[in-house]
């Protein structure tokens, strides 16, 4: 462990897809992902974050579009649009925090999403950083940090 370790954020970022039946008004759902949002900040303080970068969100609905964003440890949500009844939607999730494990930071975020937003579609994006076991940046990108399993593909 190095003693810059610990200054090395941890990113996540997520594309969700759900719908709520019956639809619900704009202010309604603003909430429901409002509170998803404030969720989410405090889960990832719950799994280790003593430093919120921030948690960004952009939902779709419709016509309709929101962006919402939180950057302290309170969780408070700042929120910009508005969308009118809201059936389907989609929801781009941006967090960076420094912390908590990977690992940890995606399992709280699929527990929210079932607590929250119970059967939403979620695809989780993962950083490509190398596989040095003393390497903690989740970017590396560093030609002599090569997978150990090895793979010939151009970007090791």
């Amino acid at each position: 462990m190095t003693e810059d370790q610990e200054f090395i954020p941890t990113p996540l970022a997520a594309d969700l897809k759900g719908f709520f039946s019956p639809s619900l008004e704009g202010k309604e759902a603003v909430q429901k992902f409002s509170d998803f949002l404030k969720a989410l900040t405090l889960g990832a303080v719950d799994v280790g974050a003593w430093s919120i970068g921030h948690v960004k969100a952009v939902v779709e609905a419709g016509e309709g579009f929101v962006s919402m964003s939180s950057t302290t440890e309170d969780g408070n949500v700042r929120i910009k649009g508005e969308l009118a009844s809201v059936e389907n939607w989609t929801m781009t999730v941006n967090v960076i925090v420094f912390g908590p494990d990977a690992d940890d930071l995606e399992a709280m975020l699929m527990d929210k999403v079932e607590k929250i937003l119970p059967g939403s579609e979620v695809s989780v994006y993962h950083a490509e950083g190398c596989e040095d076991p003393d390497c903690f940046d989740p970017f590396c990108r560093r030609p002599e940090h090569v997978h150990e399993d090895g793979c010939d593909c151009d970007r090791c």
